[in-house]
């Protein structure tokens, strides 16, 4: 009888112990962390630069910047199907970049975006001439 009393003891303390554990590292609930997504130069543009998102609440916040980016210009940034090299239809259309940044949140999750892929973000010269991509970079997870 001893000897059962002692095994639920044991059990019930692993248990306990192992909801402890959830509880501080709560795997089911942690935010993914930011990806980095460099920006390459296109066509003779002299713009590089990076995104970056990150996932709060079930949406994606992509934050674009550039350097040597046209100042006081508006130009066009979206998130297309396909690559860089093979760009397909706009998915998301991104806020404007304005002086090198912009930010837009999306109503997507990390997931979502990882279900759809490949996909790619794309920057244009200017609204004038959106025909011309400054910059792109492909979202790889």
């Amino acid at each position: 009888m001893k000897k059962i009393i002692f095994l639920i003891v044991i059990i019930i303390l692993g248990f306990s112990l192992y909801a402890i554990w959830l509880a501080r590292n709560d795997v089911h609930s942690k935010t993914p962390e930011p990806l980095i997504i460099p920006l390459a130069m296109q066509n003779d543009s002299g713009e590089t630069g990076r995104v970056t998102m990150s996932e709060v609440n079930g949406q994606v916040k992509v934050m674009v910047n550039l350097t040597s980016a046209s100042v006081d210009q508006s130009q066009p940034a979206h998130i297309h199907r396909g690559s860089c090299a093979t760009l397909g239809e706009v998915v998301y259309t991104l806020s404007q970049v304005v002086n090198g940044s912009s930010e837009t949140t999306i109503t997507a999750a990390f997931e979502a975006l990882k279900s759809n892929l490949p996909l790619t973000i794309n920057v244009h010269k200017s609204v004038a001439e959106s025909g011309t991509y400054v910059a792109c970079g492909d979202i790889i997870f």
